[in-house]
């Protein structure tokens, strides 16, 4: 009697959708990857709304990749293009550390991971550069609140809107809703990096 060769592929594989990502897992990525985009969106509009550096030069008629700048929008001028770096920055910064973490299983012992000298330089510099995030959503945000509470210096009242009066009125709220903003970027970041992560293992 022969003996039964070995099957070359794993049972899962012959069931249906087996060895590829299901659908659960690449909603859970595409929600996760739009809720991003919309955060995104949220900082660097509010971003270009508040910042002013260089707003008279226009990235069209800059040298060299002018050109590529009036494809995409010759309205486009440097704080523009500074606000979108600022809210990449903002987005990108938890999900390299929740990446991070995840990489180097760091949620497991946390204590054991900080009794090495190099990782706690490591943990002090990612603490200061999402301090830094938090620092910059927090400024832009009362930045704003400024700009809507202002008086115009042409003698006429500034009209602004309910939430900002009600902001400029209570700053210690203005913070919180800061730092409730950035929570919410760290949450989502969280998710993204662990969609992103199930669809990859189930790829």
């Amino acid at each position: 009697m022969k003996p039964l060769r070995p099957s070359p592929l794993p049972p899962e594989s012959y069931l249906p959708g087996g060895g590829g990502p299901r659908f659960k897992q690449i909603a859970a990525f595409v929600l996760a990857a739009l809720l991003e985009l919309s955060m995104l969106v949220l900082l660097a509009s509010t971003y270009t709304e508040t910042m002013g550096l260089i707003s008279g030069q226009y990235l069209c008629d800059l040298p060299g990749f002018g050109g590529l700048f009036c494809v995409i929008d010759e309205d486009m001028t440097v704080s523009h293009l500074l606000a979108f770096l600022l809210a990449v920055f903002s987005v990108a910064v938890p999900m390299m550390i929740w990446s991070a973490v995840l990489d180097e299983n760091i949620h497991e012992d946390p204590r054991a991971w900080l009794a090495s000298p190099m990782n706690r330089v490591k943990a002090g510099m990612a603490g200061i550069v999402y301090g830094a995030v938090i620092a910059l959503e927090v400024v832009n945000l009362y930045t704003l609140i400024a700009q809507e509470t202002a008086p115009n210096p042409f003698g006429g009242s500034q009209d602004a809107s309910p939430m900002m009066d009600f902001l400029a009125q209570n700053q210690g709220l203005g913070i919180f809703v800061a730092l409730l903003i950035a929570l919410v970027n760290t949450v989502l970041a969280l998710l993204t990096v662990r969609a992103s992560r199930s669809l990859i293992q189930k790829g």
